[in-house]
This record gives structure tokens, C-alpha cells and sequence, in this order.
């Protein structure tokens, strides 16, 4: 494999100084034969890169005809490239071939920064996005573990949380019909009678309804006042009570 290369390196070179002593006295300026001379230096790159290469160290420095064919390959790369830089100068001038070489040397250095500022670029890319997607894990960490305390303290709080119905006021039980409040109606006064220093007073109200209430006979009984609703009731017998009255007090 080494061998092809280096075989392959030494045709181009030739084939190209060929080309190039052909046509040098017709072309009209270098770029007629760019493409030749581009073909030289690629040569003659591949014969330097792949010296020696592929093989052992033993082999490298051991074989005698290893380093012949290396000296003779060299040999002649430096005879057809002083052949070419005299042709070219004589052709376009005695700066010519060096003008040549100053231009690749910069095109060469050219390219060197222009990869090595993509490697730079590259790199630096690869570091955004490590660290875009570093900053993206801590803050899906950060959101789980709010997460999670979330869930924790909601539970823990739905635990140690019993529910106490709002204690709501008179008047809200009324209205939401918790309380019930009793039917009035008008007490009138119907009988009264005296009782050592008590009063026996009888009263009746709408639909038959008796009360009978006891009061100090310095106050007397009331006209009327609200009682309780109490449909069909049966008159209270006053003689009876003062009779059980009587019978306490004995």
C-alpha cells in the first residue's frame, strides 16, 4: 500500500513536469499550467508523507534498499522541481517559481487557520451545547424536586388535615333551613286568678291554642303577648292548678 502511494506520487510528479515542458513555451501565463503545477506538489507531498511509512522500524533503518529507493526517489524529486523552477523562470521571469511557493506557503497557511479556527469553532459549540443541555438537566432537577416536595408536603398536610365545617350564624341556620323557628301567634289574655301573692293567667291564641302563665300579683297579668302556635290545644284548668298550688303548700 505504501508502495502504490509512493509509485503514485513519482508518475504525478513526472507526468506533470512533462505536461508542464510541453506546453510552457505556448501558455500565456502560469494559470495554463496551475493545474500541473498544483499536480507536482501533490506528488512530491506524497512522496515525503509515505517515506518510510508502513513499515517496522528495523525495516526503515535496516534495509539498505529501502533507503536506496528513498535517496533516488528524492534524488530525482529534486532535480525535476530545480528543472520546473528554471523552466517557469525563464518562461515568466526569474521571481516566478518563488513568487510560486510564497503564494502556495500562504494559501497553505491560509487553510491551516482557516481549519484550525473551525476545530476552535467546533469545540466551542460542542461546550454550548454541553452545557445548554447540562443547564436543561439542572433545571429539570430542580423543577423534580420541587416536584416531589410538592407532593410531600401536600400529602403530609392532607394527613394531619381534618375538615371542620364553617360554624355558621343563627340567622344563616335559619336561612339555609337548619333551624326551624316555631309559628307564632297572639296571646290574648282569657282568665286570671289570685293566688296568695300569684297570679294564674290563662291565655288563648289563634286555632285554639292555651298558655297559662304564673307572674307576682304586683305585676299582674299581661293583656296579650307571642306565644307558640299550638293548634287545637285543650283549655288549662285553672281551679286544678290552684288546687295542686294549695296542696305544695301544705
Amino acid at each position: 500500500m505504501v508502495v502504490a502511494e509512493i509509485l503514485t506520487g513519482i508518475a504525478l510528479v513526472q507526468k506533470s513536469v512533462e505536461f508542464i515542458k510541453s506546453n510552457i513555451s505556448t501558455v500565456q501565463d502560469i494559470s495554463g499550467i496551475a493545474k500541473q503545477i498544483d499536480g507536482f506538489f501533490t506528488g512530491a507531498d506524497q512522496m515525503n508523507k509515505k517515506k518510510g511509512k508502513g513499515m517496522s522500524i528495523a525495516e526503515q533503518f535496516g534495509s539498505v534498499e529501502n533507503s536506496a529507493n528513498d535517496f533516488i526517489n528524492m534524488k530525482l524529486l529534486e532535480e525535476q522541481r530545480n528543472e520546473l523552477k528554471q523552466i517557469i523562470n525563464l518562461r515568466f521571469g526569474p521571481t516566478a517559481w518563488d513568487e510560486i511557493i510564497a503564494e502556495r506557503a500562504n494559501r497553505i497557511s491560509e487553510a491551516k487557520e482557516a481549519s484550525r479556527i473551525q476545530r476552535i469553532e467546533a469545540r466551542q459549540r460542542q461546550k454550548e451545547l454541553l452545557d445548554t443541555l447540562q443547564t436543561i438537566g439542572i433545571i429539570f432537577c430542580v423543577i423534580a424536586i420541587l416536584i416531589i416536595g410538592f407532593v410531600v408536603t401536600f400529602r403530609a398536610y392532607g394527613d394531619s388535615y381534618k375538615y371542620t365545617p364553617k360554624d355558621y350564624t343563627r340567622k344563616q341556620k335559619i336561612q339555609r333551613g337548619e333551624i326551624i323557628l316555631p309559628k307564632m301567634t297572639t296571646c290574648r289574655l282569657m282568665k286570671q286568678k289570685v293566688f296568695k301573692d300569684k297570679m294564674a293567667c290563662i291565655y288563648i291564641g289563634a286555632q285554639k291554642t292555651y298558655e297559662m302563665e304564673f307572674t307576682d300579683i304586683s305585676i299582674g297579668c299581661p293583656r296579650k303577648y307571642k306565644c307558640k302556635l299550638n293548634p287545637n290545644g285543650t283549655e288549662p284548668s285553672i281551679d286544678s292548678v290552684m288546687e295542686s298550688l294549695r296542696s305544695i303548700a301544705k
